[in-house]
Order: structure tokens, then sequence, then C-alpha cells
């Protein structure tokens, strides 16, 4: 299978803005190549990585943002979407250069040429994300998810992704009944199983995502408590669940609003991320509005994520 590769070329200002952007109009993947991470990771203390000014001051100043579309979708009307979507998001920050660029891809290229810099990754002291391809040896305590995200969202390595697990560590508990919504590469689901769940119910509105979804769960052996289909949450039969996770965007889980009561239970827990740092008081009013507490906020880099209690179910 073939994909689109858009690249646009932007601030370190603009960059999670255009990610999710990118994503809310249907890319399969995001991928960011920011200059001043390589600048930070190098002047770090004690790091064994060297480079000269030289090559340092050629990395430039400009954020690559590189989204992933299916082949199905037309080019030229893509192309028209993002540029009125980049002229809108320029009224509040500055994108820099906004040049576009795009090329055609083949999935193996794709999900295959970044697994040299994927490498196991402690989201919290229990918690470890490792390749599938690679030996990991655990110590004592810890819980190992062993992934291959493939052409789906979710390494593990986004700040959103890693607060969300930081959130159902805290909060799970034996047996709980878990949703997850906007599975991805199944990563939370799986966290979520390892943590305790009875039963998960895992949705995304992409194939791709729920058969990487599958594929994971199966590698990791809980294939027989997580249940992964393709849809969204209005899609899935009604039942209340213990604590509904999403790690998408600030949009979406806006939109869920109304029928979240329907799939938790009172005093369940909604843990939301992918929340832009400028749309995060538009998520918090809007759920404390609709019968919601926020109960906790946490923030990394440019992102927030929420959790919220139910007071009351429907």
């Amino acid at each position: 299978m073939k994909w689109i590769e858009v690249r646009i070329k932007t601030t370190g200002e603009a960059y999670d803005a255009i990610s999710e952007m990118l994503v809310s109009i249907g890319a399969g993947g995001v991928v960011i190549d920011d200059p001043e991470d390589i600048r930070k990771e190098v002047a770090k203390p004690g790091t064994l990585d060297y480079a000269d000014d030289e090559f340092l001051n050629s990395l430039g100043e400009d954020v690559t943002v590189k989204a992933y579309f299916p082949e199905s979708f037309n080019t030229f009307e893509l192309k028209q979407l993002i540029n009125e979507k980049l002229s809108h998001i320029s009224r509040f920050l500055d994108i820099g250069k906004g040049s576009l660029e795009f090329s055609e891809i083949y999935e193996d290229d794709w999900a295959n040429a970044w697994k040299k810099y994927y490498r196991p990754l402690h989201l919290s002291q229990r918690l470890v994300i490792a390749p599938s391809w690679e030996q990991y040896e655990s110590k004592e305590d810890e819980i190992v998810i062993k992934l291959d995200p493939g052409m789906a969202f979710g390494t593990g390595t986004h700040e959103t992704t890693q607060m969300c697990a930081v959130m159902l560590e805290k909060y799970i508990a034996k047996r709980d009944c878990v949703i997850d919504v906007g599975c991805g590469s199944g990563i939370l689901s799986i966290i979520a199983v390892k943590l305790g769940a009875g039963h998960v119910e895992a949705v995304d509105i992409d194939e791709v995502a729920v058969k990487v979804t599958k594929e994971n769960l199966i590698r990791n052996n809980v294939y027989e408590y997580v249940k992964a289909t393709v849809g969204v949450l209005a899609d899935l039969n009604r039942f209340k669940a213990d604590i509904v996770v999403a790690n998408i965007i600030a949009d979406v889980i806006i939109d869920m609003v109304n029928i979240l009561p329907y799939y938790l239970k009172a005093d369940g827990h909604f843990i939301a991320s992918g929340i832009i740092k400028e749309r995060a008081d538009e998520v918090r009013e809007v759920y404390c509005n609709r019968g919601f507490d926020m109960v906790e906020k946490m923030e990394k880099g440019e992102w927030v994520a929420m959790v919220f209690r139910c007071r009351d179910s429907l």
C-alpha cells in the first residue's frame, strides 16, 4: 500500500497545532523533526553524542512536520484543504514558512525506516515500552509492553500517550472495564490489561490502526481481554465502563461530552489527552458544565491531559 507523505516547514510555536490539524483531517500518522531536540540532546551533561558547531548550525531553525495520508486521498483537494487550515492557524500562531511538499511512500518503507531510532522507553517507574524486534531484560516489578506501531499512531514516545499511561496507572483498579477511544497501536489497551483491567473495548476509525492493535494484543498475550473494532464510541453497544481513555484531539473530546455518560459509570473516570494548551480551558469548561468534575490536570510540553469524574451515569 502507498501513502501520501506531506511535509510542512514551520516553527516550534506552531507544530503542535499543525500536527493536531493534520490528524483531524485524516492523517494516519505524524512525525516531528525538530532541530532543537537534537541541540538539547547534544547539550545534556554526560551525553555520548557528539556534534560540531558546523553540523548543529546546518540543522537550521525550521521544524518539519511529516504526515501520512492513505493513497485514496485526492492530492489536489488535500493540498487545498491543508493550505486553508494553515491560513487559519497563521491568524493565531507564527507558522514560519508554512511550505508544503508532497511525495508518495510505500508502507514498508515508512513503517520500517524509523525503527533504528525507536528504543525502550520508561513511561513511569514500572511501565516500559519495548520495541517488539528488540530483546529487553525487564527488572523486578517492571511491566513491559512489546510494541510495533506499524502505520498506527502510538509509539509511546509522544507526551500525550505518556500522560495517559501515567493516569491509567494511577486510576485503574483490578478487574476494571475500560474503553480506549482512538486506540491507535493499542498501547493504552495493553497497558490497561497489564495494570489489571478485566476487559477493554478498543475502538478506532482507522482500519489500519485496529489491525495493528490486534497484532500488538497477540504480541503481548492480552488478546482475550481486549475487543478491538473499527468505529467511534457511539458504535459500541452501550455498557458501563469504569474508565474511558481518549488520546485524540480537543474537538473530538468535546464532541464526546453528551454521549460519554451512557458509557461511563457514576463516579467513573474519563482520561482525556491530546489537548493543546490553548484548548485546555475550553475542554474543562465544557465537561464541568455537563455533569463532570475535573479531578486532575497534567501538562507535558505543549500538551495537556485531564481526568474527569462522571457525577451521574445515564
